[in-house]
């Protein structure tokens, strides 16, 4: 075991968190926008779209780097352990789940979606319920992630504060942040 992880996990994860950021404020400003300024929010869609598909291709070389790097010891108490695994294991599906619906709600829509505007996906046959379903759990997906986001956050800051394990230090780019 390593009292860190690997530089290829702490790249992807920081990674990870801009994508994120950049996705969710895509996601508010294309709701904020879409009535006055359809236009630009459209191209907002097509951002959030290919940021998607770009955070789908991380996570799964995240969970391949993952597999291959030794990681950090876990925590001694065992309902810790199983919380960590839980929304980690929460996290990485989100992950997964939100780009699938995205394109599912879309696709089966009839629309053609196209990644950095040239690179089009395989197209489906109409299919409203489809889409429907796949409308609703990308959003209850999202909200979901959401969720898990700030119980990650508040769990690195309670390693932190109250039992004095360095989470952070194990996770951060550089040397010295704990």
């Amino acid at each position: 075991m390593t009292a860190r992880y690997s530089p290829a996990l702490r790249i992807l994860h920081w990674t990870t968190v801009a994508l994120l950021a950049a996705q969710i404020t895509l996601a508010l400003l294309n709701v904020a926008l879409y009535e006055p300024r359809p236009i630009l929010a459209e191209a907002l869609v097509q951002a959030h779209i290919s940021l998607g598909a770009l955070l789908f291709l991380l996570t799964l070389a995240r969970i391949t780097a993952r597999w291959r790097s030794p990681t950090p010891p876990k925590s001694d108490n065992p309902v810790l352990r199983v919380a960590a695994t839980a929304t980690h294991t929460a996290l990485y599906a989100c992950l997964f789940a939100l780009p699938i619906t995205g394109y599912l709600k879309l696709a089966a829509l009839g629309f053609t979606v196209t990644l950095f505007g040239f690179v089009p996906l395989p197209p489906l046959s109409l299919n409203v319920p489809v889409a429907q379903f796949a409308d609703q759990a990308h959003d209850l997906i999202a909200v979901g992630l959401s969720g898990l986001l700030v119980l990650h956050i508040a769990a690195a800051m309670f390693h932190r504060h109250l039992d004095g394990r360095r989470v952070l230090h194990r996770i951060s780019l550089s040397g010295g942040a704990s």
